[in-house]
């Protein structure tokens, strides 16, 4: 009797498995975000697989990891079956894929056994493959045009879409379809009643914050040409760069370029930083840093880190872009340079001391969209 009612208590279960295979089992976005969520849902029971990371089971989420090495190991082919045994294993009402790597093993777990396929694009990776230098040049067209197909081709049995940024509605116009919904990567936490007006004040220390991801084309060595700069103008001036670098040769770069710098500190790099660190550190840092490089991947999406910066009142040094400028002038939050040719010391310090930051706006239009994703799920995929 006792196996009876377990069977059919889990019988009642609602069961969503979340899946990639770079991102960490508690990445901010699939799980504290969407995971999470989505958990709230009356009998829900959530499974996230991905990177490994240490994170402990809650009480209705489930973590398993399907892939603990190199970026470029063999192994990483072995991950998507691995998340298909484990589909297999959970038998979930739902998946949720959150890399392009996963398509095709869900694909086929769908059509054997049933179940309904979203599909939450984090990133045009058919832009990120051919604008970046992740791969070699003469792989980048044969690899951004077999994600293309891919998701050209699983589009037939997806039933839905989570949309990371505003832009991929047009970007991948042909590769998608309805019932489509924009999320972005906003703030999750709660919303400040007010903003708080930001002064730097003179005689203290100036921290400076590079924080996510680790590469050139995010700009990460303009960040140390800017800290030098102000640094031998003013040796109030320090840098922290907290994150995971994908790529071990830019990793080394920027391990050989700081060495000789006391006032430039690297956290994590060869591994990802857990969300909650990084959040820690925007807390105790006095501007961020957003100094992309210009790139056709990037330039009409706004990052993730934007948004936690915001909403923690660190005002930013931003390059130019007219998608994070708009946010950034709203809110009066940060000061726009081209950091490709740095303006003199002078200048950049007499701004950072001479602005009042977060005089305006309202918090409220970068909180996360919880209630919004869960009437979607709600109407389309529990009904």
């Amino acid at each position: 009797m006792y196996n009876f009612l377990v069977i059919f208590k889990n019988m009642m279960k609602h069961r969503i498995l979340l899946g990639s295979v770079l991102k960490p089992t508690n990445d901010s976005r699939m799980y504290e975000k969407i995971g999470e969520s989505l958990s709230v849902l009356p009998n829900s029971e959530i499974h996230v697989a991905g990177y490994k990371s240490e994170q402990n089971d809650l009480k209705n989420i489930r973590f398993y990891p399907i892939f603990s090495s190199a970026r470029l190991s063999v192994l990483r082919f072995i991950a998507p079956w691995k998340f298909l045994f484990l589909a297999v294993k959970v038998k979930p009402h739902t998946i949720i894929c959150s890399t392009h790597e996963l398509l095709l093993v869900t694909c086929l777990y769908k059509i054997l056994f049933g179940c309904k396929f979203i599909y939450d694009v984090q990133e045009n990776y058919f832009y990120n493959i051919l604008y970046t230098d992740t791969f070699p040049s003469f792989l980048k067209p044969v690899l951004a045009h077999w994600v293309k197909l891919k998701e050209t081709v699983c589009k037939k049995q997806l039933d839905g879409y989570l949309l990371a940024e505003k832009t991929y509605q047009q970007e991948l116009n042909g590769r998608i379809h309805e019932p489509a919904l924009v999320l972005e990567n906003k703030y999750q936490g709660a919303c400040p009643n007010k903003l708080e007006i930001v002064k730097i004040t003179e005689g203290n220390k100036i921290r400076l914050l590079y924080s996510g991801t680790i590469d050139t084309s995010y700009g990460v060595f303009e960040a140390i040409d800017l800290i030098i700069r102000l640094y031998l103008l003013d040796f109030r001036f320090e840098l922290t760069i907290i994150g995971f670098a994908p790529n071990n040769r830019e990793l080394t770069k920027v391990k050989n370029r700081i060495a000789p710098y006391p006032f430039i500190k690297l956290i994590g790099g060869d591994k990802p930083v857990p969300h909650p660190d990084i959040l820690s550190a925007i807390k105790t840092h006095d501007f961020g840093l957003l100094p992309y490089r210009f790139n056709e991947s990037t330039t009409l999406r706004v990052p993730t880190k934007l948004f936690e910066y915001l909403l923690n009142h660190l005002p930013v040094i931003s390059s130019h872009n007219k998608t994070w400028e708009e946010y950034i002038k709203k809110f009066n939050a940060g000061i726009i340079i081209p950091f490709s040719d740095l303006p003199k010391a002078t200048i950049i310090k007499e701004q950072i001391l001479n602005t009042e930051f977060y005089t305006q706006g309202n918090p409220a239009e970068l909180i996360w969209e919880e209630s919004k994703l869960l009437n979607w799920y709600s109407e389309h995929f529990l009904n």
